[in-house]
């Protein structure tokens, strides 16, 4: 294979009725589906009919929905079509969508009838996108998705892609700030798949359970490496903990991805073990760390099925795989289980300091990361790109070590570390004793100003429904188990931690939020 559209190419001629993409709305029966040869057709068309339009190679067609057949398709017309896909987040307010399609530049905008008050407000604010085309009812006077398929032939496009071609823009979650374009190749997604089929030994005959945003890069590469192993990929366009169990047990589901937040909320469903989950034979669980208190949980209800990928969208995403071997409850997985587990297949990790000097094995430093799946660069900025990449190595951001093992342990981003009265505190291991506190659902801990120690301790808390806690019982709780000058001294309980939609929390948005605080 030489580039993505390969894949599709591929599955049509070798199973052409096999079940490619079931589709459901919120908490309905899946309704929709296409066989590998329906999904090839409809792409062709797709093709053909914005070729005959005008666009051609390198375009950018953007895409603002949620999870649906036709957002695979999309994704389709440029892994086949040589189009560059820009995914965009549904949850951005109407001025950041302008923003992105504006610094893209795309031509083309793809969007689900729901969001068309927005492409209406937005409208006058792009520069430039030529062709709007509506997917669903009521979509006025814009081009219909169904109707632009019809106007395209059925006839293999005469496209030249190559595998260094950019095919993905997805712009970043912003958790540190403002969104800038990852530019990914045919050839980086393509590895990366194969990387991701064999660290999860996918055969054809799983059954891939997607409900992760699709605009977000672990959306898109977990459906896409269960594709190039041509399996069946059932589509949910939102996340219930309730439809969640509901859909593996009538479904049969075998493979899924879920970010730590999910697995929570899940194991808090009541009666959960009278459903039948015996057909999960994997759980990938990515985006965020996994207190290690839950991840017991999880390993009690779902069995030994979990693994855990360590990446990030610049990365491709794949760095590092915990294999299911390695979450096993013996008398050394408290600490294995904290770690990141190994460098994936393809992949090289080394731990760097200021000057990219790879640090000692146990030291910390920033991870490093080099492999085929890493971006070409920020789309249009190349000062960030040159921050970014170095000599072939990604900086990840993330501060980490290495053990004797070589096992991998983030300890935290690199933005996130707490300095208090010179001393270096990590966020991440006060928030693995917050969530061995039997009234904590969600834990976050931020540096806060001071203006005697530098920076304060804090903790942002979601207690479980029904649970009672108090600000000083969460302080000795952390005092017990660590030393004193990480204990939080602030600790404020909230309904909700604001988060990005792939589960990572925001902690710049608590920062501004409690920027303010001071500790009495």
């Amino acid at each position: 294979m030489r580039y993505l559209g390969d894949i599709m190419e591929k599955n049509a001629r070798v199973f052409p009725d096999k079940p490619a993409f079931v589709s459901g709305k919120g908490n309905e029966d899946f309704s929709k589906q296409v066989s590998f040869r329906e999904f090839r057709d409809r792409v062709y068309s797709l093709i053909n009919y914005l070729n005959n339009r005008g666009f051609e190679k390198g375009d950018r067609i953007a895409i603002l929905s949620k999870n649906s057949l036709e957002y695979m398709e999309v994704y389709g017309v440029a892994e086949r079509g040589g189009f560059i896909a820009v995914p965009l987040n549904f949850r951005l307010s109407s001025d950041e969508i302008a923003l992105l399609l504006n610094h893209s530049e795309s031509r083309v905008l793809f969007f689900a009838s729901e969001y068309a008050g927005m492409v209406e407000k937005v409208g006058c604010d792009i520069n430039s996108v030529e062709e709007y085309i509506c997917m669903g009812d009521g979509c006025g006077n814009y081009t219909e998705y169904g109707e632009a398929i019809k106007k395209g032939e059925k006839v293999e496009p005469d496209v030249n892609v190559e595998g260094d071609d950019v095919v993905y823009l997805m712009y970043t979650s912003g958790t540190t700030g403002l969104p800038k374009g990852v530019m990914l190749t045919h050839r980086g997604q393509l590895e990366n798949a194969k990387a991701l089929l064999m660290e999860q030994a996918l055969v054809r005959s799983d059954v891939h359970l997607a409900i992760m945003p699709l605009y977000h890069v672990g959306g898109r590469a977990l459906p896409l490496s269960h594709t190039l192993r041509s399996c069946t990929v059932y589509i949910r366009d939102k996340f219930s903990p309730e439809q969640f169990l509901k859909d593996v047990e009538r479904y049969r589901i075998t493979t899924t991805q879920l970010v730590p937040t999910m697995i929570a909320f899940i194991l808090e469903v009541p009666g959960i073990e009278s459903h039948d989950l015996s057909s999960l034979r994997t759980v990938w669980y990515a985006s965020s760390p996994m207190p290690v208190a839950l991840l017991k949980r999880a390993i009690g209800v779902f069995g030994n099925v979990l693994i855990q990928g360590y990446g990030l969208t610049e990365a491709g995403p794949l760095a590092t795989v915990l294999h299911k071997e390695d979450h096993e409850l013996d008398e050394d997985s408290e600490k294995r289980l904290q770690s990141a587990g190994f460098p994936a297949i393809g992949v090289e990790i080394k731990i760097v300091d200021e000057e990219m000097k790879e640090v000692p094995v146990g030291e910390l430093g920033e991870i490093a990361i080099r492999s085929d799946f890493i971006m070409k660069g920020y789309w249009r900025m190349p000062e960030e790109t040159e921050k970014t990449l170095k000599n072939g190595w990604l900086l990840s951001g993330d501060i980490g070590k290495l053990d004797g093992n070589g096992y991998l342990y983030v300890v935290d981003r690199k933005k996130d570390v707490i300095i208090s009265g010179g001393e270096n505190i990590y966020p991440r291991e006060i928030e693995e004793v917050l969530y061995r506190h039997p009234a904590v659902l969600e834990a976050a801990v931020i540096g806060v100003p001071d203006e005697v120690w530098g920076e304060n301790v804090m903790a942002v808390i979601v207690v479980k429904e029904g649970a009672e806690v108090t600000e000083e019982e969460i302080i000795e709780f952390c005092k017990e188990r660590i030393a004193s000058y990480k204990k939080p001294r602030i600790v404020e309980f909230v309904d909700a931690l604001p988060k990005n939609p792939s589960g990572k929390i925001l902690k710049y948005e608590l920062r501004k939020i409690f920027s303010g605080q001071r500790d009495e």
